[in-house]
């Protein structure tokens, strides 16, 4: 079973990151970090880490251990790229997969989590975006396959 952590960033979070706007969400948008060293707990700690200065966010990231919500799960987070008003933001839980550790572990978690996301809403795999379909960015980039997207077909 995996391991679902809840450690909320602060309303105060500079850069408009949690902006505490109310969201009934109808999508579920998944990402990946683009970044292959970091873990779920390293995604969480950037998000308020003083140095980012970038208005960008998510509701969970999961890794080979864990889970993390960042994000209550009915607030609008700034993840799909589609603008402040955009369906993707204002719409879609995102969820960020890490690229660092076992791949086919955290692939496995992500898709545990995915699937029960899905089951407490009643929704089907109709409702799951890749961040690309919102604003064209490569992005699950590990499920790209030179543009066929053959491991998003898979997940």
């Amino acid at each position: 079973m995996l391991s679902y952590v809840t450690d909320h960033v602060p309303k105060t979070t500079p850069y408009n990151r949690r902006p505490g706007y109310s969201m009934t969400p109808d999508y579920i948008t998944i990402h990946s970090t683009g970044n292959p060293t970091s873990t779920a707990r390293n995604e969480r700690a950037w998000l308020t880490n003083p140095n980012n200065n970038v208005t960008a966010s998510w509701h969970i990231v999961v890794d080979e251990k864990e889970a993390i919500e960042a994000i209550p799960l009915n607030e609008v987070a700034w993840h799909a790229g589609d603008g402040e008003n955009g369906t993707g933001n204002r719409k879609s839980i995102g969820i960020e997969i890490c690229e660092s550790g076992d791949r086919q572990k955290t692939l496995q978690n992500a898709a545990e989590l995915v699937a029960k996301l899905l089951k407490e809403r009643g929704w089907g795999v109709d409702r799951l975006r890749r961040h690309y379909d919102w604003s064209g960015k490569i992005c699950p980039r590990i499920f790209y396959d030179n543009g066929k997207w053959t491991g998003w077909e898979q997940f």
